[in-house]
């Protein structure tokens, strides 16, 4: 019996315990529920993208020139060598090679030196000259006076036997004719320095002999000559006394020797010029 209320009482309580269990649960509200606020995560930063700056385009690569080739500057041939090449190149002087006829072959600069060192002293060559000789006996005119005595003068027909070259002369070009005595002048000194004057300027020569021949007397009307033997001389002691040069200027007139010196003070101008 006891037992039986035991289970009874056990029952109920367990009844009560539910029904109170249950009436918590129904009765009670349920809980909040917590609602988080939502987090508001910073944005992260933007990255910034900097655009370099295109590199440059790189200039147009001119090919490079080929190197232009420097000619060796030429130089006057050997003295023993130089005949025909100075020779060609005087010639070059004058038009249609004028002077072809009148030039030496051998030896040209070694006479031509040699002549104008005479010269420079008022003296011409009698051998080995540069030139050939103008052929011809000298020209003159005869008259009889009124005491019977003969008188010769030179004729005005003599001068033209010198035309020729002096035309030449006075128009070959005064430029060329300086580049030429300067391309050549190494040579023109080694021979003058042959003839024992290693020391001297064949430059200072050569203006010396264009002086020379400058200083020649400018003589107008006729020229009386004598014949003491086989050769014309001036019957005036003054003309005989005078140099070679001056003597040669005389003889081939006033004219041309007017047109020498005209030419000869030209060349001396431009010939100074040079450092020489």
């Amino acid at each position: 019996m006891s037992d039986l209320r035991t289970s009874q009482w056990l029952l109920a309580g367990v009844l009560v315990a539910v029904l109170a269990g249950g009436a918590y649960y129904v009765l009670t509200p349920p809980p909040e529920e917590k609602v988080e606020a939502p987090v508001t995560l910073p944005e992260p930063p933007r990255q910034v993208i900097r655009e370099e700056p295109a590199p440059p385009e790189p200039e147009p690569q001119m090919p490079e020139a080929d190197p232009i080739p420097v000619e060796p500057k030429p130089v006057p041939a050997e003295l023993n060598f130089s005949d025909e090449p100075v020779r060609d190149a005087f010639l070059s002087l004058a038009p249609d090679s004028a002077l072809a006829k009148w030039l030496v072959r051998d030896e040209v600069i070694r006479k031509w030196v040699a002549a104008i060192d005479s010269a420079s002293r008022g003296n011409l060559m009698t051998k080995h000259r540069p030139m050939r000789n103008i052929r011809g006996p000298i020209k003159v005119e005869s008259t009889v006076e009124a005491d019977g005595q003969k008188s010769v003068t030179l004729s005005e027909q003599n001068y033209e036997r010198y035309d020729t070259l002096v035309r030449i002369f006075a128009l070959a070009d005064t430029g060329t004719a300086v580049e030429l005595y300067q391309f050549w002048y190494p040579r023109f000194s080694q021979a003058y320095g042959e003839l024992g004057n290693k020391e001297k300027s064949f430059h200072k020569v050569m203006l010396k002999a264009i002086d020379v021949a400058l200083a020649a007397p400018d003589l107008k009307g006729p020229i009386e000559l004598v014949q003491p033997s086989v050769y014309y001389k001036f019957k005036d002691p003054k003309l005989e006394k005078l140099p070679g040069v001056h003597k040669l200027m005389i003889r081939m007139g006033p004219d041309n020797a007017l047109r020498v010196k005209e030419k000869l003070r030209e060349l001396k101008i431009e010939l100074e010029k040079l450092p020489l």
